[in-house]
C-alpha cells in the first residue's frame, strides 16, 4: 500500500467516482461520511482551503482508505499556536458519527498506512481532534490500535448518542410504552391531526424544498425565542447555508426527508432529517410555540409512523441523550470524543486535560468554530476524560 496527500480543492474533486463505492464497503458507512456531504460542507465553509487528505492505495492504485482531514490554526490562551487536523464536515453542520474510511478487508493496514502519513508530515500539525465518534460498534478500534502503535499520544471522554429500535409495526411501538404515555400520545395526536385543515406533507420535489426549509428556519427561531435563547439557524449563517446546500443533493439522492405539519396551509411544525440505510437521521425540528405545545411531538408521532411503513428499524436521534428522548424509547448509546498529539513539552496542556473548545484552546478569528460550542455547554470540561 501506498498513500497520497491531497491539499486542494481541485484534487479533491478527482475523489468523486471512487469515494462512495469505498465507504459502501467500509464500517464507516454513514451519510454524515459520503461525497455529498463533505463537498457540500467545502463549498459552504470557503475558507477552509489548507487540506490534507491521506488517501490509502492499493497496488492497481484502487482507493482502499480515506482520512479527510483539513487543518485549522488554534490558539491556547491566545498565545500558543496549535496546528489542528480535523474531519472535513464536522461542524456548522449537524454531522456525527465521522471517522476513517476503510476498505473491511484491509482496515488494520490501511490504519497503519494513515497514520504512518501523519508521522511524516509531523511538521504541518499538532493536534488531531475527532469529536462523536460511534465507538459502540468497535469500529474505531483499527484507528485506535494505529495511533498507538504510531506512538501518538490519545484522550477520550464518553459523548452520548441516543436512538430509537423501530418494530415492524406502529401498534408495537405503542404497546411498548407505559399506559400512561401511550394515552398521552393518542389524546394529544389525535387532538391535533383530526383537526379540520390539518395536514402533513412530505417534500418530494424541489418545489416543495425551497418553503419547507424556510419554514423550519423560521419556526426552529420562533422555538427558541420562546424560551429566551436563540436557534441555531439564527447564531450560525453557516449551518443554514449548509442545509440549502445539502438538502437539493440529499433530495435527487433518496436521502432526503422534510415532514411539514400544516393548518390551513400554514406551516405550524417541520422536522428534517436523513434516510440512508434502514435508519431515519433526525438533524432539526421547529414548531410554533403560540399553535399548541404539542404540536411538534403529534409530527414526530407521524414521522415514526412513515418510517414505520417504509420499513425502517431504527430512528436515531443522533447526540445526546435526554428525558424526553427516553419517552419516545429512546436508548442511550456512549461514543466518544478523541484528541491525538505527539509527545513533546507542547502536548502537556492536552495531557492535564485541554481540549479544542471553549475559552482555552479554540479556533484563529473563529472562521470555523470548535465542534459543540456554542450550542453546547462552553469552557475546559474534563470530567470522565481519560487516555486510551
Amino acid at each position: 500500500m501506498k498513500y497520497e496527500v491531497i491539499r486542494s480543492l481541485g484534487q479533491w474533486q478527482g475523489l468523486r467516482g471512487q469515494w462512495n463505492a469505498l465507504l459502501a464497503d467500509s464500517r464507516a458507512e454513514q451519510l454524515f461520511m459520503t461525497w455529498e456531504w463533505l463537498d457540500c460542507w467545502l463549498r459552504v465553509q470557503r475558507s477552509v482551503t489548507d487540506l490534507r487528505v491521506i488517501c490509502v492505495r492499493g497496488p492497481g492504485g484502487e482507493l482502499l482508505g480515506v482520512a479527510p482531514f483539513y487543518v485549522a490554526n488554534y490558539r491556547l490562551l491566545d498565545i500558543l499556536p496549535y496546528r489542528m487536523l480535523r474531519m472535513i464536515g464536522d461542524v456548522d453542520s449537524g454531522a456525527e458519527y465521522q471517522t476513517w474510511i476503510a476498505s473491511k478487508s484491509d482496515e488494520g493496514r490501511v490504519c497503519d498506512v494513515i497514520v504512518r502519513a501523519m508521522r511524516e508530515l509531523r511538521s504541518e500539525w499538532d493536534l488531531l481532534w475527532i469529536p462523536n465518534l460511534e465507538s459502540w460498534s468497535g469500529a474505531h478500534e483499527p484507528m485506535v490500535r494505529a495511533l498507538r502503535a504510531g506512538r501518538l499520544g490519545i484522550r477520550s471522554r464518553p459523548r452520548d448518542f441516543s436512538t430509537v429500535a423501530l418494530p415492524a409495526d406502529y401498534d408495537a411501538f405503542l404497546a411498548s410504552m407505559s399506559p400512561n404515555r401511550r394515552q398521552q400520545i393518542r389524546r394529544n395526536t389525535k387532538k391535533i391531526l383530526s383537526k379540520p385543515g390539518v395536514d402533513v406533507r412530505k417534500v418530494t420535489t424541489r418545489d416543495e424544498l425551497a418553503p419547507a426549509l424556510d419554514a423550519l428556519f423560521r419556526l426552529h427561531g420562533k422555538r427558541w425565542r420562546s424560551v429566551g435563547q436563540h436557534g441555531v439557524f439564527d447564531r450560525n449563517v453557516k449551518e443554514r447555508e449548509f442545509y440549502e446546500c445539502f438538502a437539493p443533493e440529499a433530495l435527487n439522492r433518496g436521502w432526503l426527508a422534510v415532514y411539514t405539519l400544516f393548518d390551513e396551509s400554514e406551516p405550524k411544525a417541520v422536522q428534517i432529517g436523513y434516510v440512508y440505510g434502514r435508519a431515519f437521521l433526525q438533524l432539526q425540528e421547529g414548531f410554533d410555540p403560540d399553535y399548541s405545545p404539542h404540536v411538534g411531538n403529534a409530527l414526530r408521532t407521524w414521522v415514526i409512523q412513515d418510517c414505520i411503513r417504509q420499513g425502517l428499524t431504527e430512528y436515531d436521534f443522533l447526540g445526546g441523550h435526554s428525558e424526553h428522548k427516553r419517552r419516545w424509547l429512546a436508548v442511550e448509546r456512549t461514543g466518544m470524543d478523541l484528541l491525538a498529539f505527539t509527545p513533546g513539552l507542547r502536548s502537556i496542556p492536552i495531557r492535564i486535560g485541554v481540549w479544542p473548545r471553549g475559552s482555552y484552546l479554540r479556533p484563529v478569528g473563529s472562521k470555523v468554530r470548535s465542534p459543540d460550542a456554542p450550542a453546547r455547554a462552553p469552557g475546559l470540561a474534563v470530567t470522565d476524560s481519560q487516555i486510551i
